[in-house]
């Protein structure tokens, strides 16, 4: 008798873009800064609170969000530190993240990027490689 195997695909890699920023702005401001510059609307949400299995304890990371009705995008501002740990602990090196979440274009992404690049208090703003996140089931539980 053959063996029937079915392999579940998620769609994480096809329909999400994570954006990482470095800033000194609180999180508040740095929203607005992007609503400013961008154009977008994040708005303050509850915060987004994650077990972390290696230290046994609740996290909370604050978390504003957007949904563009034109590209039907979901955009995330999270902040990828807080009291007792990271976000995604590989990017310790980050202090924000943008998720977004839709059928994500290459030249959206692109002039998203360019509008955030021109707030000054933004040091650095960068694509990340979701292949490269050890941590990537972080990003499905939205």
């Amino acid at each position: 008798m053959v063996k029937k195997i079915h392999k579940l695909h998620t769609a994480i890699d096809n329909d999400i873009c994570l954006i990482g920023l470095s800033s000194d702005e609180p999180d508040y401001r740095l929203a607005w800064l992007i609503n400013e510059e961008a154009g977008t609307g994040f708005v303050r949400t509850d915060d987004l609170s994650l077990f972390h299995k290696k230290l046994g304890e609740d996290q909370l990371f604050s978390l504003f969000q957007y949904y563009d009705d034109d590209s039907l995008l979901t955009y995330r501002l999270v902040r990828n530190k807080c009291e007792n740990g990271y976000f995604l602990d590989e990017l310790k090196n980050i202090d924000y993240l943008i998720h977004i979440q839709g059928e994500v274009l290459p030249d959206e992404i692109e002039d998203f990027l360019n509008s955030i690049s021109k707030v000054t208090s933004v040091r650095m703003c960068v694509p990340v490689d979701l292949n490269r996140l050890k941590s990537n089931e972080r990003l499905s539980l939205w």
